[in-house]
């Protein structure tokens, strides 16, 4: 299973952090919950106030709401970083010996050629050597066997 990131210090950094808001839950007889979000302590002992010999119960609390991500792969957003909310049997992952990144379909099925050195014009070590192209392309033709080449 992927392993979810343990936050590094009990507090993450203030910097990273958005301003604290004062959270009221509100339960209701029938069962119903309201949440509502405060942005001072006054307003909040305001609002308490208020439902002060009504029929409810109150839980207030003050804090930081942490975002859930869209999908499809979902994180609890964090000041400490994302956590996956999602579990990823090792197993699993197969490998993908083409190394491709890209999305042309074309290529997934076949990657792109690479081209070894030997199949190109031998490099003596020396270093006006290696910059020497013959005359074209301005002495960096030995680099194109590194690259897969984009008309393919």
């Amino acid at each position: 299973m992927t392993k979810k990131k343990e936050p590094p210090e009990p507090h993450p950094p203030t910097d990273t952090m958005p301003p604290v808001k004062f959270y009221l839950v509100v339960l209701h007889p029938d069962g119903d919950l309201n949440r509502e979000t405060h942005d001072t302590l006054g307003e909040i002992t305001e609002r308490i106030a208020a439902l002060v010999n009504h029929d409810v119960s109150v839980f207030a609390f003050s804090g930081h709401q942490l975002q859930i991500s869209k999908p499809p792969f979902r994180h609890l957003l964090t000041p400490w970083g994302p956590q996956p909310l999602f579990a990823i049997d090792d197993h699993a992952l197969e490998p993908d010996d083409t190394g491709y990144l890209g999305v042309d379909a074309i290529h997934l099925a076949s990657p792109p050629e690479i081209h070894t050195q030997s199949e190109h014009k031998p490099i003596s070590g020396k270093a006006d050597d290696f910059f020497d192209s013959g005359g074209d392309a301005a002495g960096f033709d030995n680099f194109d066997f590194a690259l897969p080449d984009p008309d393919s």
